[in-house]
């Protein structure tokens, strides 16, 4: 696989969900400070989910709290472990991750190995842009049900009205394998975005409180 032409084609696809217009989007689960939308998926049979949130914190420190191991291995519950495979350059790596189950165990622990390309825009606007891969270090394991992310990211940028906060955005469509319902995880992925969230502002201030 030429990990960098894969890295590229998924940034402009994540790019493209980033400038769509929401309205064409049905909003599936809200709270004050966080929204998700769903439409259907063009790269899989699923759905495709966008989450927003409004973080106090400027977006270049927020930014890599959100996907570098060190920190995302600190406050992320949904994950078990996470941890960097291989480095293909300074801004295209693949990262390995094994998350606990979902939705009170309705859906067992997964694993997923995925390639993630680094991305900054004019304006400030700073993205991961991720999706499954095969890895030879990481073959399929009997221990866990391999899940698949498809063209998915995160981004920061500063709020226009506020520099000193962030407007945060997630993008993701995975396919959690195994025999499952598409019901029960539709039922399960906009709780997991907000729970990302909140996951995350409770590590941002511990990290705070810490200093």
């Amino acid at each position: 696989m030429d990990y960098k032409k894969t890295a590229d084609e998924v940034s402009k696809k994540v790019f493209a969900y980033l400038q769509e217009d929401t309205s064409e989007w049905k909003v599936v689960k809200s709270t004050k400070t966080i929204k998700v939308w769903s439409k259907p998926s063009e790269d899989f049979s699923g759905t495709l989910y966008r989450a927003e949130a409004l973080v106090e914190i400027p977006h270049d420190k927020l930014f890599p709290f959100i996907y570098l191991p060190e920190h995302r291995g600190q406050w992320d519950k949904a994950v078990q472990s996470y941890k960097l495979v291989e480095t293909i350059d300074e801004d295209t790596f693949v990262f390995h991750i094994i998350t606990h189950s979902y939705g009170f165990g309705m859906i067992s622990p997964r694993e997923f190995v995925y390639l993630v390309r680094i991305k900054k825009y004019d304006g400030d606007l700073m993205t991961t842009n991720s999706v499954s891969i095969d890895h030879p270090d990481y073959p399929l394991s009997p221990n866990y049900v391999r899940g698949s992310s498809y063209p998915s990211g995160y981004a920061c940028s500063p709020l226009p009205e506020n520099p000193q906060h962030t407007k945060f955005v997630a993008i993701l469509q995975v396919d959690l394998g195994g025999m499952l319902m598409p019901s029960v995880i539709d039922s399960v992925m906009p709780t997991t975005l907000i729970n990302l969230v909140t996951d995350c502002k409770a590590g941002l201030k511990k990290l705070k409180a810490d200093i």
